[in-house]
């Protein structure tokens, strides 16, 4: 019996977002079990709207990011800050949620990425882990929640642009000093159905 023609389409479109997926994981772009987890959840797709999402998750993995290191108005660039990292090695620094919660601690190199796809994830950060007197951080969310819990006497900048979502920060974090010697963080990235909030971390 052959299928109606939508179902054909979507068949079609899951097995191309199955390859490119398994030449992002040959380019050692997302590790073996996240892999495996997306593939299963594209397996099971009948829709078209879940589809275009996937697609979406699947196109991220191949995108350079290269622009969100070179946004910045020269006003606001500094000579310690230009820590501009190659492609593979941004990848490397990527942290993924996919279909899971994860928290994630300890010092962030500025370039680090957060992916968190139909997840949950908590993101801890101190003074003492950002090496720098500026870090920024690239974050996607589709479909999650990612909570950045920060501590106090760190400036925020969030750039993060919400599609079908929100991005927000706390006022206890917004009401700080924006003195020269506070560190800061620079949060950068998209939320697509989904909440990305960044709130004081309380110990």
């Amino acid at each position: 019996m052959k299928l109606p023609a939508l179902k054909e389409l979507i068949e079609e479109r899951k097995e191309t977002a199955i390859h490119s997926l398994s030449e992002n994981f040959a380019r050692n772009k997302l590790p073996l079990e996240e892999y495996e987890r997306l593939v299963e959840y594209i397996h099971k797709i009948e829709s078209e709207r879940e589809l275009v999402i996937v697609e979406k998750i699947v196109a991220s993995f191949g995108e350079s990011g290269e622009a969100n290191e070179q946004d910045e108005d020269e006003d606001d660039v500094h000579d310690d800050d230009r820590d501009y990292y190659p492609i593979h090695e941004r990848h490397r620094n990527s942290k993924l949620s996919i279909l899971s919660a994860r928290t994630f601690t300890g010092s962030f190199k500025s370039g680090s990425q957060f992916v968190n796809i139909l997840g949950s994830s908590r993101i801890k950060i101190r003074k003492a882990d950002l090496i720098k007197r500026r870090t920024r951080i690239n974050v996607l969310v589709i479909l999650g929640d990612c909570v950045i819990m920060v501590e106090n006497g760190i400036r925020i900048n969030n750039k993060v642009v919400p599609i079908l979502g929100s991005s927000g920060t706390s006022p206890k974090l917004s009401k700080q000093d924006a003195n020269n010697v506070s560190p800061e963080l620079v949060i950068s990235g998209t939320v697509l159905l989904g909440d990305i909030t960044v709130k004081l971390l309380k110990e």
